[in-house]
């Protein structure tokens, strides 16, 4: 049987991968033509290879090969991009499966309609092992030695009403399908399906350079799995069934050509219909969605930013007490800096501070650190050498929760 490993859950922070890395967005020779590809070769050494507290962790060395290709099109009023990624990683010292496999598929179009509306869709279809795969935001982390699947879709349209008010309605559908069956499994935790609706009325303040916002979204959460949510009874992953709505207010303002800011302040009210009689059925909580950018020159940037919002978690119960949820404040930041024409440094880091609520006991929460390190030398046009570190710590006041992770690497990277 394989092993599988639960860990923290963590409210999505609308940021990068928690793994450091030298490109952001599209390269200069990916936007050159219609078609690129890359390839990345890793060596690595991992300390927690499950993520089990420390007195049980196994370490590991490793190799990980990552090919990838990607298309780009654009036109007048259209682009179009699609990707695919491969990820093969492999422990030496982790049996009995030694290896991983994941797959990244990726699709992106915007489309202007006219010189006042504008359309976007993508999806991105995941399947893989890791937290930062499936999980780029940090919402949940996990880490399991099977396949689990996740399908994130959007589509948006903005249209602009006048000289001075824009209306933005948008959907997101995020699906979570993990392998792992049977009472308290991964699926009975996790399987589930996100629906979110987002309506925005934008009106600029007095200049280009600020405008407010007035929003509300809608987010469903819909449990799928039949299996029981824990063990030694039947209990319904769909006891955990959510409807929320989200009331806010906001600025954007451009504060000069390098630096911009934003903020969403507001109030996110929760339903859980299919909670017992002995349980409250409604909760209300904060919303915060702030982040601040400066590009301070040529290749170098920092970016900060927090958030707060409830978020799904892998525990169901404790003491013998119904967790439906978890509410997350979430602080990031990261640094790219051109250190010289050859070398670029990264730096990216989360902390995040989750609570369970009602549910438990007011004191007992999750503490999350995430730090990342990547300097990038690039040797040609075509070829990047890199080296970095990461680490994970966990501090629980539940349980065998908490533990501590540590991975460095070494590589090439090459682009076409």
């Amino acid at each position: 049987m394989k092993k599988i490993v639960t860990t923290a859950g963590l409210a999505a922070v609308g940021m990068m991968s928690m793994q450091a890395a030298p490109d952001v967005g599209l390269t200069p020779i990916q936007t050159s033509k219609l078609w690129s590809i890359q390839a990345n070769l890793r060596g690595f050494y991992d300390d927690n290879i499950t993520t089990v507290p420390n007195a049980i962790a196994q370490d590991s060395v490793g190799v990980e090969i990552t090919p990838s290709i990607g298309l780009n099109i654009q036109r007048d009023q259209t682009y179009l991009g699609l990707g695919y990624e491969y990820k093969l990683r492999w422990f030496e010292d982790r049996d009995p499966d030694n290896a991983d496999n994941s797959h990244r598929f990726n699709l992106d179009l915007t489309h202007d309609v006219s010189e006042t509306t504008t359309f976007d869709l993508g999806d991105e279809f995941v399947i893989a092992q890791e937290p930062e795969v499936l999980e780029p935001t940090g919402a949940t982390r996990l880490r399991s030695n099977m396949d689990a699947i996740r399908n994130r879709a959007h589509i948006n349209f903005t249209t602009q009403l006048g000289n001075t008010f824009a209306l933005m309605a948008g959907y997101r559908n995020d699906l979570y399908n993990y392998d792992q069956d049977g009472a308290g499994s991964f699926s009975a935790l996790l399987d589930r399906l996100e629906h979110r609706f987002t309506a925005n009325l934008r009106r600029q303040l007095g200049s280009s350079q600020t405008a407010g916002i007035l929003g509300y979204q809608y987010r469903l959460v819909d449990y799928t799995s039949d299996d029981s949510l824990v063990q030694g009874s039947f209990l319904s992953p769909e006891v955990r069934n959510s409807d929320s709505h989200y009331v806010y207010a906001g600025l954007d303002h451009t504060f000069t050509t390098f630096l911009q800011g934003s903020i969403r302040a507001g109030a996110q009210f929760t339903s859980y219909d299919n909670v017992g009689p002995t349980v409250d059925d409604s909760t209300a909580s904060p919303y915060v969605d702030a982040n601040l950018s400066y590009t301070y020159a040529e290749g170098s940037n920092i970016s900060v930013g927090v958030r707060h919002e409830r978020n799904q978690t892998d525990l169901a119960q404790v003491g013998g007490s119904l967790v439906l949820d978890q509410e997350t404040t979430a602080v990031y930041a990261s640094i790219a800096h051109q250190l010289t024409a050859k070398i670029t440094a990264n730096v990216v880091g989360l902390y995040a501070d989750s609570s369970f609520g009602d549910s438990l006991a007011s004191n007992a929460s999750d503490e999350f650190v995430s730090f990342g390190l990547n300097l990038g030398y690039q040797l040609n046009e075509h070829l990047l050498a890199e080296t970095g570190y990461n680490l994970d710590n966990l501090s629980s006041d539940l349980g065998n929760r908490s533990y501590d992770r540590n991975r460095v690497y070494i590589g090439l990277k090459a682009s076409y």
